[in-house]
């Protein structure tokens, strides 16, 4: 059945018989292979910059006006960009995604090495010596007090200290950056900016999560941040009146 239907390009449009439901666009999307609903589509208005997460079969409704560009992400899916067209929107689309082999991307970010683990091995050898020097235990203290409390046993101590959390903030510029929110959501330039800087996630948050989990928690800030965006916008217009 669904190999009936061509696919232009990667969009696929099937008109029912409906009236046309003034400058909104809804449909459904679907696996291009299968003919399977796809869930957790992110369907965002470029111009707008608002948008929505498909629901579990694949339905999706988003506000559009002639000329203005949709896009439609998913992580291991070909994006696929829809410009409206003038006049009157069609009834109903259906459109079909494509797999592709996707693979997050590794981005520098302040300096920050594209390959973290050789990065943390090559600044763990260049501090081999300070990062290795030994705690002391609260015994090994009383035994030895002079060496507890020496200057420069104090400043290695911190130093092991900070270059921890150093490493962990590095962490979390390389799972969580600005480049790789883009890629995943479509928010851009400032949006993507403030997105990061609202739901940093913690160091211990993220190794906490599994790719799913690492996704889910992508795609209910992203609806947060874009409900706070809408409501504040609202607020403006009203403001205005």
């Amino acid at each position: 059945m669904f190999n009936r239907y061509p696919l232009i390009g990667t969009l696929l449009l099937w008109l029912f018989v409906a009236t046309a439901h003034g400058q909104i666009m809804q449909g459904q999307i679907i696996d291009a292979s299968t003919g399977k609903p796809l869930d957790d589509v992110n369907v965002l208005n470029i111009h707008t910059q608002s948008g929505m997460m498909a629901s579990s079969d694949g339905s999706f409704n988003v506000s559009a006006a002639s000329g203005q560009l949709i896009e439609f992400r998913k992580v291991g899916y070909k994006i696929i960009r829809v410009r409206i067209p003038n006049g009157k929107l069609p009834p109903y689309f259906k459109v079909g995604m494509e797999r592709s082999a996707v693979q997050l991307p590794t981005v520098e970010v302040n300096g920050i090495a594209k390959d973290y683990k050789s990065d943390s091995e090559r600044y763990h050898a260049m501090y081999k010596q300070a990062l290795e020097f030994p705690e002391m235990s609260t015994a090994q203290m009383m035994r030895s007090p002079f060496s507890a409390f020496s200057k420069r046993n104090r400043q290695i101590w911190e130093f092991q200290k900070e270059f921890e959390m150093f490493q962990q903030q590095k962490y979390i510029d390389y799972t969580f950056n600005e480049k790789l929110v883009e890629k995943i959501t479509g928010l851009r330039g400032d949006s993507a900016t403030a997105y990061v800087k609202m739901f940093r996630p913690s160091y211990e948050q993220l190794r906490s999560m599994n790719e799913y989990t690492y996704f889910t928690y992508i795609k209910r800030t992203v609806m947060l941040y874009r409900e706070r965006g809408q409501r504040a916008r609202m607020g403006q217009g009203r403001g205005t009146q």
